[in-house]
């Protein structure tokens, strides 16, 4: 006698961990190169972690986002999203740190802000589409 029924093989979450996320907007028949664009857009502002300035968090992004913006529908929004990102999270960082209880709050600001960076370089390089928490859209 059988344990597992043949129900249970077709069962959506026993795949749901090799399938991408269903509530996603995918972009298929996405190209290598603007896949390599939305996962360099996003993971550009970790260099802001190798200097003491955060203009890297914002002028990274920007620059590859210009470059390629034209060509790629999937590019362009990945790269408003990340530009939007770096200069919601700067200015979060200036109103953090004018407070006593702001500036011990900075750090959780950076932990969740390098955790959303890691999740949108994932969602590009599944060719998924991306919204950042906490991102005021100043760039449409």
């Amino acid at each position: 006698m059988s344990i597992a029924s043949p129900a249970a093989a077709d069962h959506p979450m026993s795949q749901a961990s090799i399938m991408p996320r269903p509530n996603r907007l995918r972009h298929e028949g996405l190209s290598e190169t603007d896949r390599n664009f939305g996962l360099a857009i996003h993971l550009s502002p970790l260099a802001g972690l190798l200097t003491p300035i955060t203009l890297p968090l914002v002028l990274a992004p920007l620059i590859l986002w210009l470059v390629r913006r034209e060509h790629s529908v999937f590019v362009d929004d990945h790269g408003r999203e990340a530009v939007n990102f770096g200069i919601s999270f700067i200015l979060l960082h200036v109103i953090l740190g004018i407070t006593v209880i702001g500036i011990i709050l900075i750090p959780v600001l950076w932990v969740v802000a390098i955790i959303n960076v890691i999740r949108a370089a994932i969602a590009a390089s599944r060719s998924e589409y991306f919204r950042y928490p906490m991102t005021i859209r100043f760039i449409n």
